[in-house]
């Protein structure tokens, strides 16, 4: 029953009057009806297809041929930068060139037969589908001689892609025939607001032309799904099915439940009525027991399946809900299942805000083939979520659970995992470099051991030589130093946290420092700023203001919170401390090419912010690189730890590595005030001081 995750989508609906034909009256309110839908999270599944938050609906007068142009490849990259679908509408009058069989659009500056100041719909589309990162290209196309749109088929079997062009197309008319009145388009709205009784739970190019073909009369509807690319996630669709319920008993079972189960009652015998399964959970057991009565075939067992993933989710967010009350968060809900996920190296829906409806739903029907029904993964999900709010996993109650779902091995071994996790999280090694007096390698590094977050053991390493090599020595002895604690505790140490002056981050990679292995293989290295161990009294002075930032940072529910500051940005000291000082930037800070070996400009930046990223690739990380990011950000910094692992054992597609960060969140922060209050303040230099 495992399901594949829906691919995020982008659209752009186009919809250029154009002064040299008659003034289509109905083409505003056709394009804006139609970008209403597809922009819809319920129905369309998009977001706005151009970047910066600018409106993806482009319609009216004064839009050149250029300009359209311009604005679809815009979109295109931007599709290809998410790694998202496009679903790209174009409204309006359009022309074939003499015989040809070409689709043109005309735009402003166009005039019927003169290709020049036209758009050529057929390159578009090819351009789009063929563009490496596009995950597939949906054309709605409602104008006369629509069917000429689609490319030729050479040019989707080949190209940049080799042939892996993922297209589908909803054409309004045929060659030579005329689209009346964006008839086409207003009758699409309006069937993906109704749904369609009988089919899936999303909407597919044939499954729409044929219901539209019984209403939109005198044209020639006309359709193409060309799907080159075997490992894409999902069939392109063109809606969600309004008529698939968001929620089934009582709105505790969710979409994914909703949609496979329509599917699942759909594919058995027409003539079957299918069972009303939204009453209770008494309803759906009689469900159950009708098709156990049936025959079997492949598309009872789907169905039997279908349903008792049902039962599962119902039982399980009944019980979450009984079991942990007032302490099941949003929150909460989202660390325990980023954990989950993270350790299982898997990528979470983009839900920014999950309940708990939507991740049992999400689980139960959307898990790996290795799990053979999602008990599994739901079980995990549990215990990791107990253990957030704070509940005993030996409560008889957390069994008595698993047995009412029949995973009672499931949740044994979901507590066992839980334990360990939190046995792997308990001890940690913090090392630093502030005792230095100039900012450079220091004569001897701090380290002390941390059990559940307090410090239990310190000791000094001396770094003899005062350099690099002599202070990575210095690293491994704390390191041995701290494994002999770890195994007298016989707990693991899996963490190290290095706090390391300005200049020295922007040089020093100290991950790959060892002699026998690289300590970034054995241990997840995290770098902070040694300075706020020993602020000085300006860095004092806004220690609360860099903690609200890393609040909000947390706190962030979509998208990357960073401020990407281009190196333009950083060519005037005083303008930059000026936009600090205002609070231009509020969140984190990200730089697109790396500093040099400007530690001053680094003790500025970090001084306001506790979040600090620059690339170490030559090539910078630009706005087109900016995707990895935001694809990882729920895992930082551990993703940042997994993908130096990736860099190193030659997986070449771990962009993320080229990243380098200092990461002062809460748990940092909280050390350094605990460091403050209980060891006197070293004398150093005035570093930090904006």
């Amino acid at each position: 029953m495992s399901r594949r995750r829906t691919a995020r989508r982008h659209v752009l609906v186009v919809a250029p009057q154009c002064a040299s034909m008659e003034h289509l009256t109905r083409l505003e309110e056709a394009a804006g009806g139609l970008y209403g839908v597809l922009a819809d999270p319920a129905l369309g599944g998009c977001e706005p297809g151009l970047p910066d938050g600018r409106s993806a609906l482009v319609t009216g007068d004064g839009l050149t041929s250029r300009v359209v142009r311009d604005t679809v490849h815009e979109a295109v990259r931007h599709a290809a930068e998410h790694g998202a679908a496009l679903v790209l509408a174009l409204l309006g009058h359009g022309f074939a060139p003499g015989r040809s069989s070409t689709l043109h659009l005309m735009c402003a500056d166009s005039t019927e037969d003169l290709r020049q100041d036209s758009v050529n719909v057929s390159e578009l589309l090819t351009v789009a589908s063929d563009h490496p990162g596009v995950a597939g290209v949906l054309g709605i196309i409602d104008t006369c001689h629509a069917a000429g749109a689609p490319p030729a088929a050479q040019d989707l079997t080949a190209g940049a892609r080799g042939g892996r062009t993922r297209l589908g197309l909803l054409m309004a008319s045929s060659l030579g025939q005329p689209a009346v009145d964006l008839s086409f388009s207003r009758h699409l709205a309006a069937l993906v607001r109704a749904g369609l009784p009988g089919a899936g739970g999303t909407l597919r190019v044939g499954e729409v032309l044929g219901a539209l073909r019984a209403v939109v009369v005198g044209q020639n509807l006309t359709g193409l799904d060309f799907d080159g690319d075997g490992a894409a996630r999902e069939p392109l669709w063109v809606a969600r099915n309004a008529r698939v319920r968001d929620g089934l008993l009582g709105g505790l079972g969710g979409r994914l439940a909703a949609e496979e189960l329509t599917e699942a009652l759909a594919a058995m015998d027409p003539l079957m009525p299918v069972p009303d399964i939204t009453a209770d959970v008494h309803a759906a057991r009689r469900c159950r027991e009708q098709l156990r009565g049936l025959p079997a075939s492949p598309a009872r067992e789907r169905a039997l399946r279908g349903v008792d993933g049902l039962l599962v989710a119902v039982r399980t967010v009944e019980f979450l809900r009984g079991w942990i009350g007032g302490d099941l968060t949003s929150a909460r809900i989202r660390h325990a299942l980023y954990t989950m996920l993270a350790a299982e190296g898997r990528l979470p829906a983009d839900d920014p805000n999950p309940t708990d409806v939507a991740v049992i739903d999400e689980l139960t029907f959307n898990h790996p083939a290795t799990d053979v029904d999602g008990r599994r993964s739901v079980a995990r999900f549990v215990a990791l979520l107990a253990q957030a709010c704070g509940k005993d996993l030996k409560d008889p109650e957390l069994r008595a659970w698993g047995h009412r779902i029949e995973a009672p091995v499931e949740v044994n071994d979901a507590i066992v995992h839980a334990l360990r996790r939190t046995d792997s999280q308990r001890l940690g090694l913090v090392v630093s470099l502030h005792s230095s007096l100039t900012g450079d390698w220091p004569e001897v590094l701090d380290a002390w051991l941390l059990l559940d977050g307090a410090m239990i053991h310190h000791e000094q390493f001396p770094n003899e030589a005062a350099d690099r090599r002599g202070a990575e020595s210095a690293v491994e002895a704390a390191v041995q130093w701290a494994e002999e604690h770890a195994a007298t505790l016989e707990l693991p140490l899996k963490r190290l946290d290095l706090a390391v002056p300005s200049g020295l981050l922007l040089a020093w990679r100290p991950e790959e420092a060892g002699v026998a292995m690289l300590l970034g293989i054995r241990y997840d290295v995290r770098l902070h700023w040694s300075s706020r161990l020993t602020p000085d009294a300006v860095l004092r002075s806004i220690d609360a203001v860099v903690a609200e930032r890393w609040e909000a940072i947390a706190e962030c529910r979509a998208g990357t919170p960073v401020d990407w500051l281009p190196h333009e940005d950083l060519a005037d000291p005083q303008t930059l401390r000026d936009h600090l000082r205002f609070g231009r930037y509020t969140r984190g800070i990200g730089l697109t090419r790396h500093p040099g070996a400007d530690a001053r400009l680094m003790e500025m930046l970090l001084a306001y912010t506790p979040v600090l990223l620059w690339p170490h690739a030559a090539e910078g990380f630009p706005k087109e690189r900016h995707g990895c990011l935001d694809k990882n950000w729920w895992a930082m910094p551990g993703a940042l730890a997994r993908a130096y692992r990736d860099r190193w054992r030659g997986d070449a597609d771990a962009g993320l590595a080229d990243l380098r960060a200092v990461w002062d969140d809460e748990d940092w922060l909280r050390f350094c005030r605990s460091f403050r209050t209980s060891t006197p303040p070293a004398r150093t230099r005035d570093e930090g001081t904006p």
